[in-house]
């Protein structure tokens, strides 16, 4: 076998077709007790051999990146879908505490006053008939903490679940209710997760913006799981961990290569491991970047782009520009636009136009019953006669022929004689 070939440095392998960092000189033991990602569990594993164990260290290296969970917020979620199923507590409702001596939670507790602050006093039993009261506890899921002790969930509800608390809803359905009033969910995509506390799952209301969330979060999901697709040529379901290195440090908005290196080696990654890209994905989507609202002025619509003068641009400051395609142009009841683009939505005023566009509201003119016009057919235009007006739409008769070619237009075919 020949002797491996670095760089000059030390710090690259020639792999016989291109240069990857050199790999750690062993495998390290992690406790995931340590991570952010593992809670309660104490695992220790040579996490090169594991392929769950090498995932969990790369998303809580990359949450630590700020790489991944970065836009959606708690107040964007509750914009959406209803409050997380932990409701206010009244006294004499029955709830479960957490205690920090028995490490783990004890039933048949009760709630004995709500405090000003919103926490709450409970009555907690112990053995011998011993009943002691815990004071100012809150609702979570850590030591001294108290969660419901009811099934507020039913087999089969529709749901968004915080899927494994790494801070994204997903939905899916209650499969199973389990014992300590945990769910085991089955997710619209296939992912099974159990022993989930109601502090992560929200029901799914039946509403149009809740539709739209469910069907961005799939679309993006999906996306970028075909991404990774292109590198898992035995579809095993997992990537190479150099080829993370490749897409970390090359692709969308690329981490310095020793920033990454540093993460592998100081989590004990070879290149050589794998990792499951499908859970990567789910950290990974991000259904609420939201797009930065920039003042433009001296504004016109030039082959589908719009062009004219930012003000306080966030990367590029006051300056002249030249927009990628326009998706969405809509008017306000003050005839203020919103222009959105790819990456931008661009905000016109009423008097910010050099040239309006032809749908502005100070362009509409109106046309009524009996009224002579001219009307554009197949890009002509040719005399006519408004017969009926309904709403926006107008029966138009064309002068000089039958009424066989009376037709309903709108007024982007209207014009005065």
């Amino acid at each position: 076998m020949s002797e491996p070939v670095y760089s000059p440095d030390g710090k690259f392998l020639w792999t016989g077709s291109e240069w990857i960092p050199v790999p750690p000189e062993s495998s390290q033991t992690v406790n995931l007790q340590d991570s952010v990602i593992g809670g309660d569990v104490v695992h220790n594993t040579v996490i090169n051999n594991d392929v769950e164990a090498v995932t969990t260290a790369v998303i809580s290296a990359l949450e630590r990146l700020g790489m991944v969970n970065k836009n959606e917020t708690s107040v964007q979620i509750e914009e959406i879908i209803q409050s997380p199923i932990i409701p206010e507590l009244e006294v004499g409702m029955h709830v479960e505490y957490f205690s920090p001596t028995n490490e783990r939670w004890l039933d048949r507790c009760t709630v004995t006053k709500v405090n000003d602050d919103g926490s709450y006093d409970v009555e907690v039993p112990y053995q011998n008939s011993v009943v002691q009261t815990k004071h100012s506890v809150v609702i979570g899921e850590h030591p001294r903490n108290i969660r419901r002790a009811d099934d507020a969930l039913s087999k089969g509800d529709r749901v968004l679940v915080n899927w494994k608390n790494y801070g994204t809803f997903f939905p899916g359905r209650i499969a199973e209710v389990q014992p300590h009033h945990t769910y085991m969910i089955h997710f619209d995509d296939g992912d099974v997760e159990s022993g989930v506390p109601p502090s992560r799952i929200a029901k799914q209301p039946d509403s149009e913006a809740t539709q739209a969330y469910v069907e961005l979060i799939s679309k993006e999901e999906n996306e970028l799981i075909e991404s990774f697709k292109v590198f898992d040529e035995n579809n095993t379901g997992t990537i190479h961990a150099s080829k993370l290195f490749e897409i970390l440090t090359q692709m969308g908005d690329p981490l310095e290569i020793s920033e990454v290196q540093e993460m592998f080696t100081d989590m004990g990654i070879s290149l050589d491991s794998e990792l499951n890209y499908k859970d990567l994905a789910k950290i990974m989507v991000q259904p609420f970047e939201a797009k930065p609202e920039v003042i433009i002025q001296d504004a016109q619509i030039i082959d589908g782009k719009l062009h004219g003068f930012v003000y306080g641009h966030p990367k590029l400051g006051d300056t002249n520009v030249n927009t990628t395609n326009i998706i969405q142009l809509t008017y306000d009841d003050r005839a203020t636009a919103r222009v959105e683009t790819k990456n931008t939505i661009y905000i016109v005023g009423p008097t910010g136009w050099q040239n309006r566009p032809h749908d502005h509201p100070f362009n509409k003119t109106e046309f009524n019953a009996g009224q002579q016009v001219k009307v554009e057919w197949k890009g002509s235009w040719w005399d006519g006669l408004i017969r009926e007006v309904q709403g926006d739409n107008y029966l138009i008769h064309y002068v000089g022929f039958d009424s066989s070619w009376d037709e309903w237009v709108d007024d982007s075919r209207l014009q005065n004689l």
